[in-house]
């Protein structure tokens, strides 16, 4: 069972709360920073020191800097460059973890909005259960039409394929944690060696939430919808060059999948799995229909049923993922399908990108299996 953060009271046990340290990374986030900064100032939560970590080549900094203004309590650091295979995220990560001074550290992203209790709730959640490590499950805002017609595919598969009512039990070996929101004891972090161990993961946070649990200390995961969003990607563009980052590399990383046949059966698993569930109900649904009108065949009329009642379950499914985790605003629609389409190419060219070398691209750096490759 996930419990929701909102349950826990800002006003309780409020003695000797520790001092945090939020660490915020950038690159390039001056279109987007705005929001995360400002519901960084307006924290209720004392003990606090914020402190980000940039590597942008746009106005990022100014933009922080014009919101910030006088507030001692953040600093802006300059990330180092890259070197021995490190990704840029926990690259920068680890930088502000060496700066902070926190008993309990904060990794958030850019693209994240938070309420003003959130760290006091999250202090306190821990602390009342015990946790070495908490994440939270935002709420995924989707507002243009390519987000609304994709986001929510790769991010409700990943969600199926992760058993997150385990993860909460100290006794399973699942775990899971989403890089928006990591909440680490300071000295948990320490003890399992920050983020060296998996300095060139792509999805980092979950590879963290792993290496936290599988050395006997408590993970957690909550539900905070309610408290905090998340907008990762804003027009097609990004989406595709987000998830390509992310969707394949990721997955073989975590799996630790070396082979290239076993990584060609991935990729055979994926595309079904997204056809037979998104794109061949409807392709099967307007096919079977048409050339019923057509033809007025009894078999291609019950294919017809068939398909229908299979694209309503399949939307059905998804929709209940959605509305549990807080999966944003998808267009359940004959567009829908539009997105499968998408995602099963967005798949492809993460696959392909991956196994051949050449490596997936985001923000100017190119990463392979190994880390960062170029700038």
């Amino acid at each position: 069972m996930i419990p929701h953060l909102s349950a826990v009271s800002p006003t309780d046990n409020k003695d000797s709360l520790p001092m945090v340290s939020v660490i915020v990374p950038t690159r390039n986030e001056a279109y987007r920073i705005s929001d995360c900064i400002k519901s960084l100032k307006v924290q209720t939560y004392k003990n606090l020191e914020i402190l980000i970590v940039d590597d942008s080549t746009d106005n990022t900094v100014d933009v922080i800097k014009n919101i910030v203004g006088n507030d001692k309590r953040f600093k802006i650091i300059k990330e180092e460059k890259l070197t021995g295979g490190w990704v840029g995220k926990p690259h920068a990560m680890q930088q502000g973890s060496r700066v902070a001074k926190g008993d309990w550290l904060l990794f958030i992203d850019a693209d994240t909005t938070h309420h003003p209790d959130i760290i006091t709730r999250s202090v306190i959640h821990a602390k009342n259960n015990k946790l070495d490590l908490l994440s939270l499950l935002s709420y995924l805002e989707c507002k243009t039409f390519w987000e609304k017609i994709i986001q929510p595919i790769p991010t409700g598969f990943l969600i199926f394929i992760s058993p997150l009512g385990k993860v909460n039990d100290p006794k399973s070996k699942v775990s899971f944690a989403l890089g928006p929101f990591m909440f680490i004891k300071r000295v948990v972090f320490d003890k399992i060696g920050g983020y060296e161990k998996i300095k060139g993961r792509i999805g980092d946070d979950v590879e963290m939430a792993k290496l936290v649990k599988e050395s006997g200390f408590i993970i957690g995961l909550a539900h905070a919808q309610d408290l905090m969003k998340l907008r990762m990607y804003e027009c097609f563009k990004e989406i595709w060059e987000g998830w390509s980052k992310n969707i394949f590399l990721g997955l073989v990383q975590k799996r630790k999948i070396k082979s290239k046949a076993l990584q060609a059966l991935v990729v055979l698993i994926g595309l079904t799995v997204v056809f037979e569930m998104i794109v061949f109900p409807f392709i099967a649904l307007i096919i079977s229909s048409l050339v019923y009108l057509f033809t007025n065949s009894i078999p291609w009329f019950n294919l017809f049923l068939f398909s229908l009642i299979v694209w309503i379950i399949s939307i059905s499914i998804q929709s209940f993922a959605h509305s549990r985790y807080g999966i944003g605003n998808p267009i359940f629609s004959p567009l829908y399908f539009i997105g499968g389409i998408v995602t099963m190419g967005i798949f492809l060219n993460s696959a392909i990108k991956t196994m051949s070398g050449s490596g997936v691209k985001w923000k100017g750096r190119t990463y392979t299996d190994i880390g960062q490759k170029k700038e």
